[in-house]
């Protein structure tokens, strides 16, 4: 099980055969429960996380570092920038998130789709190939279920940009791109795009307010302080607290 979980997060195999040994552990109980467990031990001997009680870390995911999983949180598939942390009770998966990132308790991402034009049924068996039980009344895809791969080199389909505030309660359909510096409030459903520096809300979430003037949202877009070394945002910590003067310093 351990050559499994090095296996799952190598660089130099297909997306394809990594996809169906992943889908195999995931499919038996008691291997996934194996593979949470050692990837666990695997991230607190060498990398520098926190780690919730119960929380569950999937082998293929990727951590870039100092990152933080609440009590019972699920992360699977994915991948979290520097820094971004997830709060306790959240279940994220395909998930690409930037870098630091502040996600709250009891945020979910919500898979599949279902048809709700012309189809008769909602129901998967009349348009879907991959039922979990295998049961089935067609042998042709009929509806496209999953959105699209963030791009080919990567299995991820839903992406949340760097220094993102989610709030408490937040659902997200898998498929949205939330842009970097977006704060969500607490119980909003995201079911679409999600402009850079952003405020939104309510389900479904409508804009609130931009976070700050549109030149000052251009001036971050380009600036991308999260790419900065972390030695940089360390010394000049200080002008965080005032956009126009850190814009004016950094001119």
């Amino acid at each position: 099980m351990l050559l499994v979980i090095l296996f799952l997060r190598g660089k130099n195999y297909t997306l394809g055969l990594k996809n169906k040994i992943k889908q195999f552990v995931l499919s038996n109980v008691i291997l996934q429960n194996i593979s949470f467990a050692l990837f666990r031990i695997y991230l607190k001997m060498t990398t520098e996380h926190v780690i919730g009680y119960k929380a569950k870390i999937g082998p293929s995911c990727f951590l870039e570092g100092k990152n933080s999983f609440g009590e019972s949180t699920t992360f699977i598939g994915s991948y979290i920038g520097f820094a971004s942390y997830i709060a306790k009770n959240s279940s994220l998966q395909d998930v690409k998130i930037g870098k630091y990132c502040s996600i709250g308790p009891n945020v979910n991402t919500i898979h599949g789709n279902h048809p709700t034009n012309t189809f008769v049924s909602t129901h998967p068996s009349f348009f879907s190939t991959d039922m979990p039980t295998g049961f089935s009344y067609t042998t042709n895809q009929l509806f496209k279920e999953k959105p699209n791969k963030l791009n080919d080199k990567e299995p991820y389909t839903t992406k949340i940009g760097n220094d993102v505030w989610i709030g408490a309660s937040v659902n997200i359909i898998e498929g949205v791109k939330i842009g970097d510096g977006c704060i969500i409030a607490s119980g909003a459903l995201i079911n679409k795009d999600i402009a850079p520096y952003s405020i939104v809300g309510g389900v479904p979430a409508k804009l609130i307010r931009k976070r700050f003037k549109d030149e000052e949202i251009e001036f971050l877009r380009n600036f991308k302080w999260w790419q900065r070394p972390e030695k940089w945002i360390e010394q000049n910590a200080s002008m965080f607290t005032d956009i126009k003067k850190f814009i004016k310093l950094n001119q």
